[in-house]
């Protein structure tokens, strides 16, 4: 669907939502919000080609792990609430990750080569802004469709994570949103969708004049803050960590032994 045919739909549809929804943000007259929701998918794909690249990927490998990585968490999303994938309904997101990985391809070595040094730095703020746009259009879906608001908040996560979660897989690495060493990355989301129901179910019970806008914004810079800091910060969740045991002469001395860890490890950001 273009843009000049969708001039009675809000754009939130574009990214699987209904055409009757009452729009999330301000509708099609809010060029921003346009901009935001395409740059949703085009971000994450870049993330994906970014993370494929790195990994020698060829072309194909590149375009297949950003397709995975921004209509993954969508399409997880619209199987769980019984909808039709919504890239079906609306190829043009298929159509731009296609595309722009296509570009990314090709481009980032001559980028590279031309003095630009920080890939990894790239990659993280291209992640973070596709998972905090995915967070937010997830969590409009997921409460518009059932009007449950667990369900609106797990539905924002699983959009926000899974294209990640398969990025991950396919590229042979530990998934950022499972593993502690990787800093933080479905908390933002769940974070930001849980701060998104919330400011929805205030704004419909008129206990607070919010405009949409906010409603929208405010989840969206939320998640995308909390992710920059947990690489920043190196803020992680508790895990467990495997403590050296020392020689015995019985085996249960030989037994790995675990110890609850509150801070990431000490290391690169990952």
């Amino acid at each position: 669907m273009l843009l000049g045919a969708a001039s009675h739909a809000p754009l939130l549809a574009l990214r699987g939502g209904s055409t009757f929804d009452p729009p999330p943000m301000a509708a099609v007259e809010a060029g921003a919000v346009s901009f935001t929701l395409y740059l949703g998918t085009v971000m994450s794909a870049l993330s994906g080609c970014i993370s494929a690249g790195t990994k020698q990927m060829d072309l194909l490998g590149c375009v297949v792990v950003s397709c995975v990585t921004a209509i993954g968490g969508g399409t997880l999303r619209d199987l769980m609430l019984g909808r039709p994938p919504f890239w079906l309904t609306f190829p043009v997101h298929l159509h731009l990750c296609v595309w722009s990985s296509i570009v990314i391809f090709l481009a980032w070595p001559w980028l590279v080569s031309s003095g630009f040094k920080d890939t990894h730095l790239a990659f993280l703020w291209s992640d973070a802004i596709g998972m905090a746009a995915s967070t937010v259009i997830g969590a409009h879906i997921g409460l518009k469709e059932t009007n449950l608001r667990v369900v609106g908040v797990l539905s924002g996560v699983v959009t926000a994570t899974f294209g990640g979660i398969g990025r991950d897989v396919l590229c042979l690495e530990p998934p950022r949103a499972l593993y502690a060493e990787r800093s933080m990355y479905a908390t933002p989301a769940l974070l930001g969708a849980g701060c998104y129901v919330m400011l929805s179910v205030l704004r419909s019970s008129e206990t607070l004049a919010i405009p949409q806008f906010v409603v929208a914004s405010v989840p969206f810079f939320l998640a995308l803050l909390v992710r920059a800091a947990a690489w920043t910060y190196r803020l992680a969740l508790p895990r467990w960590a495997r403590k050296t045991s020392s020689f015995g002469f019985f085996q249960n001395e030989q037994q790995p032994k675990f110890e609850l860890k509150i801070a990431a490890p000490a290391g690169p950001v990952k």
